[in-house]
């Protein structure tokens, strides 16, 4: 029968509890949510991220983009991305935008129009100014109206 010397039996253990290890951090690892916090709590379960701060904010990243239509800088469209623009280009101006698989939507109304607006499903419609008294309803194709 082989004799090992200490050395050897050592250097045997070492990489057996690193092997050991390493398996149970893979495992393990990928199976949790990520928390980020001032203080030590524990990432609510639903999220995949939990940022949890009550004097900072999250910073999305920051881009250019160049046209709704066009994916960049991205390889390609992918929906639920979320990034914010800071320039001015073709249909796009500075502000939050999402992807929806297609295109490049904005967060955040972009237009010139002052008053209120109402999504038809397709785009921003605005709302045209009642009188006083008046009080806003949605109508049968729920298309919001003023009535006395």
């Amino acid at each position: 029968m082989k004799e090992f010397t200490n050395i050897q039996v050592l250097t045997f253990w070492k990489k057996m509890v690193c092997m050991l290890l390493f398996t149970f951090i893979s495992i393990y690892g990928f199976t949790q949510n990520a928390g980020i916090s001032a203080v030590s709590s524990v990432p609510n379960a639903s999220a995949g991220l939990d940022v949890n701060f009550t004097n900072k904010g999250l910073l999305i990243p920051r881009v250019i983009l160049t046209s709704t239509t066009v994916a960049a800088p991205l390889a390609a469209h992918v929906a639920g991305m979320i990034v914010y623009n800071t320039v001015t280009a073709g249909d796009v101006k500075p502000g939050p935008y999402y992807n929806n698989g297609t295109k490049w939507i904005p967060i955040l109304l972009n237009g010139n129009t002052a008053g209120m607006q109402y999504w038809n499903g397709t785009a921003w419609v605005p709302v045209a100014a009642g009188t006083p008294g008046q009080k806003l309803q949605l109508n049968a194709s729920n298309i919001p109206t003023w009535v006395p």
